[in-house]
C-alpha cells in the first residue's frame, strides 16, 4: 500500500510539475489558444515534448549526447507542425563564380566579435528563413568592406574600393521585407515570402535591384505590396561553394565572412545548447541560415550558425553544429555575395 502511495505522490508531483513549466512557458511565449479544447490539446504535446526533452538530456548528462535539448517557442507544437515552418525552396546552383580556397584560414573564427553580425532576429511564423539568409550574408560583406581598401582575395570578383568608398562605416540592418514583398515569382525570381525561396534569387534581386535599410522597410512577418526604391547598395552577383565540401566552406567562412547555406533543420526544434551532432539527420535542405564561424571544443570542430527563431532559441539565438559529416547538408547550397 506504501508503495503504492509512493508511486502516487510522484505522479502527482510529476503533473503539478508539468503544469507550473507550461504556465510559465504560456507567459514567456505569450501562448493563447482559441478554445478550451485547443488548450487541452496543446497541453498534451508540450507534455509529450516535455517527456522527449528530458529523455534525451539524459543521455546528455551521461555524457552519451553532445548537446542538450530545451523548451522553447516551439515546445507546443508537433514535429509535423514544425516541419512545415521550414520551407527553403530545392537546390539551384548558377552562380559563374565558384570560391577556390587559395587563402590561409585560422583555426577558428568568429565574425560576431568583429563587429560583422547583427542581432538575432525572428521570422515568426513565416517561412522567410531564406530572406533572412540572404539579407544577412549581404549585410555583412556590406561591413567587412569597409575594413579593406585593396581587393586581397584573388577569387574574389569585383574590388573592394568602390564598395569601401560608398560606405559609412556603420553596421547597418537591412530589409528582408524588401525581398518578401519585392523578389517574387511574379518578379522573375524564385521567392515565395512566407511559402519559402531560394538564398541564391535574394542575392539576384539584390544585384539587379538593390536593397533597403531595415529601419525604412521593417519586417512586418506577412507579404505585402512591393515598395521598390531607397537602396541603399548594389551588388555585382555571388559566389557559390563547391557542393559538398566542408573544407571549401570553411575556407570561405575564415576567409571571406560570414556565408549563407541551406541546410535541414528537422531536427532543430528542441535544440537548446552544445554541440549538435545528429548523424541521422537528412541531406534534404528546408532552411536558409548564416555559417558566422567555427572553432572546437573537447576535440570537436564545429560551425557557428545564426538562425532567425529569435534569441530565446538555442545558444541565444545560434546553433553549433559538428564539421566533417556535411551534417544536415551545411555544404550542398552555400554562397556568399560579391561586391
Amino acid at each position: 500500500m506504501f508503495a503504492k502511495f509512493l508511486v502516487f505522490l510522484c505522479l502527482l508531483l510529476s503533473a503539478n510539475a508539468n503544469l507550473e513549466l507550461w504556465n510559465k512557458f504560456k507567459v514567456k511565449f505569450n501562448k493563447n489558444y482559441a478554445s478550451t479544447a485547443e488548450h487541452q490539446a496543446r497541453y498534451e504535446v508540450f507534455k509529450s515534448n516535455l517527456a522527449n526533452i528530458e529523455e534525451h538530456n539524459i543521455r546528455y548528462e551521461q555524457g552519451l549526447e553532445t548537446w542538450y535539448k530545451a523548451v522553447n517557442q516551439f515546445t507546443d507544437m508537433t514535429p509535423e507542425e514544425f516541419k512545415k515552418l521550414l520551407s527553403a525552396a530545392p537546390l539551384k546552383m548558377n552562380a559563374t563564380n565558384v570560391h577556390k580556397s587559395i587563402v590561409a584560414i585560422p583555426d577558428s573564427i568568429d565574425w560576431r566579435y568583429q563587429g560583422l553580425v547583427t542581432d538575432v532576429k525572428n521570422q515568426g511564423g513565416c517561412g522567410s528563413c531564406w530572406t533572412f539568409s540572404a539579407v544577412r550574408t549581404f549585410l555583412h560583406w556590406y561591413t567587412y568592406a569597409k575594413l579593406l581598401n585593396i581587393n586581397i582575395f584573388e577569387f574574389q570578383t569585383g574590388t573592394l574600393e568602390g564598395l569601401y568608398a560608398r560606405l559609412t562605416g556603420n553596421l547597418v540592418s537591412l530589409s528582408e521585407q524588401d525581398l518578401m514583398d519585392c523578389c517574387t515569382d511574379e518578379a522573375g525570381y524564385n521567392g515565395a515570402a512566407c511559402s519559402g525561396g531560394i538564398v541564391q534569387s535574394g542575392l539576384d534581386y539584390v544585384r539587379d535591384h538593390g536593397i533597403v535599410a531595415e529601419s525604412s522597410y521593417p519586417y512586418e512577418g506577412a507579404q505585402g505590396s512591393c515598395r521598390q526604391g531607397g537602396s541603399i547598395f548594389q551588388i555585382s552577383g555571388y559566389t557559390e561553394i563547391a557542393q559538398n565540401d566542408e573544407g571549401d566552406l570553411k575556407n570561405a567562412v575564415g576567409s571571406v565572412g560570414p556565408v549563407s547555406v541551406a541546410l535541414n533543420a528537422d531536427g532543430y526544434q528542441s535544440y537548446g545548447g552544445g554541440i549538435y551532432n545528429d548523424q541521422s539527420c537528412s541531406q534534404s535542405v528546408n532552411h536558409g541560415v548564416l555559417v558566422v564561424g567555427y572553432g572546437s571544443e573537447s576535440g570537436m570542430d564545429y560551425w557557428i550558425i545564426k538562425n532567425s527563431w529569435g534569441a530565446d532559441w538555442g545558444e541565444s539565438g545560434y546553433i553549433r553544429m559538428a564539421i566533417g559529416y556535411n551534417l544536415c547538408a551545411v555544404a550542398v547550397q552555400a554562397c556568399y555575395p560579391n561586391a
